[in-house]
């Protein structure tokens, strides 16, 4: 999964990429216009070390989540269409605000107002969907004119993307437009930027911790939508955990945000875990809500969707309070599942293949 981290200049999305990803560098060391930078940001379960205490793996591996970094996209007064291919590439987008003050860093448009820069960044958003649309509408228009073999497909695909045009100018998004299973794989290919999920995480200076306002001054939102201090928490990354935990309490925080900012992510994209657990290896993967065993078979290995057999399942709870696959077995703990079997969160899976 890889999500992109936007905001506008001088907003802290680098410093942000940083506290969750762990990179110290400085943070203008790849700030030149199209370049990217790429980290990796692990979910820490508790339920995975749970699960660990009573399997003993030689490997545990938590699920992760790719974030880009991408330069300058927002830095003119209109996006760039070709420099938001990376952005398009992307499973979910987090938007980066900027609420802290800091007379070092001028802000966007010489004041602080995050509200404004989040319309600002929809709006480019909009911009960026609504060149692609009317591009491919135009080009359409004129070939369905010709009678060729496509004819038929393409009058269909050129209403499909008429009425998205449609959509799009009346809500300024596509995130909740009504469309058939087949309408959203046709348009799949286009990876439009308002359709993506997306989190909002507002940048506040440490004086303002604890402070509602910077999230409250959004008004109600669709999106997931916290608070975290960047650069205190980037500055507080870098230290061992022993030393990091007086200055946690001083702030009142039991933890970092970064946990809390993933998990935002995974509620946007509605995603949930299942783990796999043996004596070689204790894994978490996420998986889209509503999958299905198979599924869930192929995102381990594509032979074990390609000779699934049957999914034996185990919930979390009742693996860790029965404590394993033996005991949760003897006590009738253990179902098993067939290829269509919708996967819960926190489901430990087995699956049995033949290939």
């Amino acid at each position: 999964m890889r999500i992109a981290i936007i905001g506008l200049p001088q907003s802290g999305k680098t410093t942000l990429f940083d506290a969750l990803t762990g990179r110290q560098d400085d943070p203008g060391a790849y700030a030149a216009p199209g370049s990217a930078q790429v980290g990796v940001a692990h979910v820490l379960d508790p339920r995975v070390a749970a699960i660990a205490e009573i399997v003993k793996p030689k490997k545990t591996t938590y699920a992760a989540i790719e974030f880009v970094d991408l330069a300058g996209l927002f830095a003119t007064e209109r996006p760039d269409p070709d420099s938001a291919g990376a952005l398009r590439d992307a499973d979910g987008l987090v938007k980066v605000l900027r609420a802290f003050e800091n007379p070092g860093v001028p802000p966007h448009k010489g004041a602080v107002d995050a509200l404004r820069d989040l319309q600002e960044i929809d709006s480019d958003l909009f911009i960026l969907d609504l060149d692609i649309l009317e591009r491919r509408i135009e080009r359409l228009r004129l070939s369905v004119k010709k009678p060729t073999p496509r004819q038929e497909g393409e009058k269909v695909e050129l209403a499909l993307l008429e009425r998205c045009h449609a959509h799009l100018q009346a809500h300024g998004s596509l995130s909740r437009l009504a469309v058939t299973e087949e309408e959203e794989k046709a348009l799949k290919c286009f990876c439009f930027l308002t359709q993506k999920p997306s989190a909002i995480v507002v940048n506040i200076g440490e004086k303002q911790i604890g402070d509602a306002a910077p999230v409250a001054c959004l008004g109600q939102r669709h999106e997931p939508t916290l608070a975290v201090a960047a650069a205190l928490e980037k500055e507080l990354l870098a230290l061992e955990p022993a030393e990091r935990a007086p200055f946690l309490q001083d702030l009142g925080l039991a933890e970092l945000s970064a946990q809390k900012v993933l998990a935002a992510v995974l509620s946007a994209l509605d995603q949930i875990t299942f783990f796999t657990a043996g004596e070689k290896e204790l894994r978490a993967w996420l998986i889209p809500r509503g999958a299905t065993a198979v599924e869930a078979a192929g995102c381990v290995h594509t032979d074990l969707a390609r000779g699934f057999i049957r999914a034996e399942v185990i919930s979390a709870a009742d693996f860790l309070q029965f404590g394993g696959w033996k005991d949760c077995r003897s006590h009738g703990k253990e179902r098993l599942e067939g290829k269509d079997y919708v996967v819960q969160d926190g489901d430990v899976i087995n699956i049995r293949f033949s290939v």
